[in-house]
């Protein structure tokens, strides 16, 4: 399938929750347009910073009510503050006027249908989301942000993750302009009395080589996800009623989280709402590929052996690493998980009234 993609350029500074655009438009010959397929679109954001709901006194907030707590009380979420912006915001306090780019005219954000039949879906027209990227490969090649040492992999053929060796930010797309700072702040309230603040802060934040793509499949949305992400700081911590007398920093350094969820139409993920309004996602199960076991219960034909090394080989991962994890100041080093893959998982939301 060949692709022309059309790219926009936004500038943008937000407000407030009041937008400013300039974007220029350009004519195209009939040539030009003939050549225009309508697979997709892809798009940047230049000079852009955005923040919302600064100002908790005057109401400009995004509640979300309908919770109760274990003594039956009202309680509403508050998402009082919400900002993206360039290095430097400090925590929020310095967002306007200090803005980030987000993609550029040759990584862009992608916005297209795919050919399933390149990506280990056959016959079928996927939609796809993308963050921009630059390098292709398995999350433990050449496009990870983990240096890592690796040891054979236990009755496979493949290898995995030993330990990290260090983190190479050299693969991502975006340059220094484009790391953007994120931060988010929740009041809680109870019974109608202002009880708490949380708040969290990124910085240094890419999201390069991430995905979503989603087709249909018997009658239901199914999809694979990739989340690529990297963070220099991250930080957490709650406050009083009014912002204030903060407790302890929770503080997670060089922050790495390399995760794929569906491998394909082999494993993919299921997303359905049911009558009562919940949520539920579900990782496909990878049970049932095996025609005969022995007795110890492994699987003993060879189509099914070859399903489940090509799974354990290549399928699905997530790498998640912490550079350093510190708490009040108090340093406890770095942490890794690695080498975790999902044979099955389903995951519900249900109303916290209900028995």
């Amino acid at each position: 399938m060949t692709k022309n993609i059309r790219y926009m350029m936004f500038s943008a500074v937000l407000l407030s929750m009041t937008v400013q655009t300039q974007a220029e438009l350009v004519g195209l010959d009939d040539q030009e347009l003939g050549a225009v397929d309508g697979e997709g679109i892809g798009f940047i954001l230049e000079d852009f910073a955005f923040e919302a709901g600064t100002d908790v006194a005057s109401g400009n907030k995004l509640d979300i009510s309908g919770i109760k707590n274990k003594s039956g009380q009202d309680v509403v979420l508050s998402v009082s503050q919400f900002y993206i912006a360039g290095s430097g915001s400090s925590r929020g306090a310095n967002v306007i006027g200090n803005p980030v780019n987000l993609g550029r005219l040759l990584y862009p954000y992608n916005l297209e249908l795919v050919d399933g039949d390149a990506i280990g879906i056959a016959g079928k027209a996927v939609f796809e989301y993308s963050a921009p990227h630059r390098n292709i490969g398995s999350l433990s090649g050449t496009d990870s942000m983990l240096v890592v040492a690796t040891e054979a992999r236990s009755g496979a053929t493949g290898e995995r993750v030993d330990r990290v060796t260090g983190i190479d930010t050299s693969v991502l797309n975006s340059g220094a302009a484009e790391l953007a700072d994120f931060g988010i702040r929740y009041d809680l309230n109870v019974a109608g009395s202002q009880a708490q603040s949380l708040e969290g802060h990124a910085q240094g934040v890419a999201i390069d080589g991430s995905y979503i793509r989603l087709w249909g499949e018997n009658n239901e949305m199914v999809g694979n996800l990739a989340f690529k992400v990297f963070a220099s700081d991250l930080t957490f911590y709650a406050c009083d009623s009014d912002g204030n007398n903060c407790g302890q920093d929770v503080h997670f350094q060089n922050f790495v989280l390399e995760n794929e969820l569906g491998w394909g139409e082999k494993q993919p993920v299921t997303f359905e709402v049911d009558a009562s309004g919940n949520f539920t996602i579900e990782v496909g199960s990878i049970a049932g590929h095996c025609s005969a076991v022995n007795p110890t219960g492994g699987c003993t034909d060879l189509e099914g052996q070859d399903y489940y090394r090509d799974f354990y080989d290549n399928g699905p991962r997530a790498d998640i690493h912490i550079g350093n994890v510190s708490v009040g100041g108090a340093n406890f080093g770095s942490a890794t998980i690695a080498n975790m893959q999902i044979q099955y998982l389903r995951a519900t939301s249900h109303d916290l009234g209900a028995p």
